[in-house]
């Protein structure tokens, strides 16, 4: 909360903002959180921006999962007819305030409509994106997309308007596979798409531990 409201405010000072948390019925205080959560941009020393960014927080609705919670956002983004969009996955440890700048300034001021993180990470770090992701994406559709199931996106309003449009709301696209299904659309669409370097990622780690159980 306070690394996006401390990017919007110091590098789109004239901008009007929105905030969203689309929320899955979490236990563990989000929607009050973002509520509540404020910054001191005077401490910052930057203006105080505060009164531009307002912020929504709603539930998503439909199949249970992360693509469902995009599709409350790209909604949002239409009814508001916003120039553009980035979404951070909410488990993020690393987000600084310049990642709102590089995931938003290739869209407001390069004409670009999809911008896709690319991260440094360890060599035997991102199998699953080093050894499929990536090279099927880059045979199938000629693009060197480092990153296509990265988390991190920036997207403009008449993207999110597409994303809106396409049947897939009712399938598992709508509980996995966002990421990549918004990088390949987005490229076999036509959408000007790059990709911006945001350093190195760091998120929460969860250890699921097995339930014990009689014998």
């Amino acid at each position: 909360m306070r690394a996006v409201s401390v990017g919007l405010a110091k590098h789109f000072p004239d901008r009007r903002a929105v905030l969203v948390n689309s929320d899955g019925g979490s236990s563990d205080g989000t929607p009050a959180i973002v509520a509540r959560t404020a910054v001191d941009f005077q401490h910052l020393f930057i203006g105080d921006q505060q009164s531009i960014l307002h912020r929504i927080v709603t539930p998503y609705h439909g199949i249970p999962g992360k693509g469902s919670a995009f599709r409350t956002i790209f909604e949002i983004a239409r009814r508001l007819k916003a120039r553009a969009c980035a979404v951070v996955d909410a488990d993020l440890r690393s987000i600084s305030p310049e990642w709102i700048e590089l995931l938003l300034r290739p869209i407001m001021e390069e004409g670009y409509d999809y911008v896709a993180p690319y991260y440094l990470r360890h060599k035997y770090d991102g199998t699953i994106t080093n050894s499929l992701a990536y090279p099927l994406t880059r045979a199938l559709y000629g693009q060197r997309i480092r990153q296509p199931i990265g988390g991190e996106f920036g997207f403009s309003g008449a993207l999110a308007a597409h994303y809106l449009d396409q049947h897939v709301w009712e399938s598992e696209v709508a509980r996995f596979g966002i990421d990549i299904w918004m990088t390949t659309e987005a490229i076999a669409s036509g959408a000007r798409v790059c990709q911006s370097f945001l350093g190195a990622k760091s998120i929460i780690r969860r250890i699921l531990l097995p339930t014990c159980r009689p014998c």
